[in-house]
């Protein structure tokens, strides 16, 4: 199939299964009825979709081939791969992401589970719960309703999140953007940690370090609840 490329009619509430072993995955969502393969499938045998709508893809040559794949606006989708790169594009609904050193980057997301050992992993903005898991590589989200963090020792930078935060680290830093709409819970060893309050919120606090100096520069009230835990981290609480 070398040079075409392969379009699979996408039934309601279709969704996409793509697995690769170190190969490069790209999804490209778009306002479109199709799944349009451009690379990584060479036959429409490589390509299986049951009575639910579920298209299922694993890339040709032995999982080695790059996947470069276009598909309707807010599909559904779980990736897995061992070494390759994961770059999802435009807007997805639910997102499920497993590899083991691949670098992952999502767009937008209706709601994302991502879990890498050594790899990178960026998001754009998940208007849903976000559950990202690294061991050293460092996780990084815009926006978020809700987040759920943890790495061993990759930094953890969440800009902005409206909801609840869970985050837990050994070494890595920490800093998190609280819009104070909930509570915020933040775990780590010797990780300096930052979180950023919007002026006007006052939080009740619960920041504990060992050895860490801590800071707090807010005012403190009950319009959300913050916990820092630290042994040798600094810890820090400002007006952002």
């Amino acid at each position: 199939m070398a040079n075409e490329l392969l379009v699979v009619p996408a039934r309601r509430h279709a969704s996409l299964y793509l697995t690769t072993y170190s190969g490069r995955v790209t999804v490209l969502a778009e306002e479109r009825e199709d799944v349009v393969f451009e690379s990584g499938v060479e036959s429409a045998s490589d390509v299986k979709q049951d009575a639910s709508g579920r298209i299922v893809v694993t890339s040709a040559k032995g999982g080695m081939a790059s996947l470069r794949v276009r598909c309707p606006a807010g599909i559904d989708i779980v990736v897995g791969t061992s070494a390759g790169r994961v770059e999802l594009r435009g807007r997805l609904g639910d997102v499920r992401v497993t590899t083991s050193s691949g670098r992952i980057e999502v767009d937008e997301a209706q709601t994302l589970d991502l879990r890498s050992v050594s790899g990178s992993i960026v998001v754009t903005q998940c208007g849903g719960r976000c559950r990202l898991h690294t061991k050293s590589g460092k996780a990084t989200i815009g926006l978020a309703e809700d987040a759920e963090v943890s790495t061993v020792s990759g930094q953890v930078r969440l800009a902005s999140c409206c909801g609840r935060i869970q985050v837990r680290t050994a070494s890595g830093s920490v800093e998190v953007g609280a819009e104070g709409g909930g509570d915020l819970a933040i775990d780590t060893l010797s990780g300096p940690v930052m979180v950023g309050v919007p002026k006007g919120v006052r939080p009740a606090t619960n920041l504990r370090s060992t050895k860490g100096r801590i800071q707090c520069d807010c005012p403190t009230g009950r319009d959300c609840r913050i916990t820092v835990s630290s042994v040798s981290g600094e810890v820090q609480v400002v007006p952002s």
